[in-house]
C-alpha cells in the first residue's frame, strides 16, 4: 500500500516529477495544517486559504528541504508563518483602523491622555516583541510560540513536532534569552 511509505520516499517522488505524490503528503497532514490554520484565522474560509496557501508554499520550496524525513515539522513551520504572516495583515489593518477611532475619541475627549498613552506604549511592546521573534528561526520561535502564546505543553509540543520534550525545553530557553537579547539591544539604540 503506497500511503505506508515515508514522507521522505513522497518527497523523493515529488522531487523526481511525481507531482501527484504530493496529494500523499497533503491527505497526511491536512488536519495538522488546519487544527493550526484555525487557531489564527477569523473564518473557516480564511483558515481554509491559509492551509492552501502554506501547501503550496511547501510545494514550491521542496527542493529547499534537506532532512526529508523531517517533512511535518518542516511543513508545521511553513504553516506557522503563513500564519504570522496572516495574523500581521490583521493586526496591521485592526491598528489602522483603531488608530483612526482613538484618534477620533481623542479629539472628542482631551482628557483621555493618561490612558491613551498606556495603551501605545502597550502596542509598541507587542509589536516590537512579534519584531524580534520574526527575527529568530523557526527552530526557536516556533516552539517558543506554542508554548507561550498557544499554551502547549513540551508533550503535546514533543508530538507535534516530533522533537524531542529536552530539546524543546532548550529551544524556548534559548529563544527567550535571543528575545531578551534583541529587545535589550533594541532600547539601547
Amino acid at each position: 500500500m503506497p500511503s505506508e511509505e515515508s514522507d521522505g520516499a513522497y518527497v523523493r517522488r515529488v522531487r523526481n516529477g511525481d507531482e501527484d505524490a504530493f496529494r500523499v503528503l497533503v491527505d497526511r497532514y491536512e488536519g495538522m495544517v488546519f487544527d493550526l490554520t484555525n487557531q489564527y484565522a477569523d473564518s473557516p474560509e480564511d483558515a481554509e486559504d491559509l492551509a492552501q496557501d502554506a501547501f503550496v508554499r511547501a510545494y514550491r520550496r521542496l527542493d529547499d528541504l534537506r532532512k526529508q524525513e523531517q517533512f511535518a515539522s518542516w511543513l508545521y513551520g511553513i504553516t506557522l508563518n503563513c500564519c504570522r504572516d496572516y495574523a500581521k495583515n490583521v493586526r496591521r489593518e485592526t491598528y489602522a483602523f483603531s488608530r483612526t477611532e482613538e484618534q477620533e475619541d481623542a479629539d472628542a475627549l482631551p482628557g483621555d491622555q493618561p490612558a491613551q498613552d498606556e495603551t501605545l506604549m502597550a502596542e509598541e511592546r507587542h509589536e516590537q516583541l512579534w519584531t524580534a521573534l520574526e527575527e529568530l528561526s523557526s527552530t526557536y520561535a516556533t516552539p517558543f510560540l506554542l508554548k507561550y502564546r498557544d499554551g502547549m505543553t513540551y508533550k503535546a509540543m514533543s508530538k507535534r513536532l516530533d522533537v524531542s520534550v529536552s530539546a524543546l525545553k532548550v529551544r524556548v530557553h534559548r529563544a527567550r534569552k535571543k528575545l531578551r537579547t534583541l529587545l535589550e539591544n533594541r532600547h539601547a539604540e
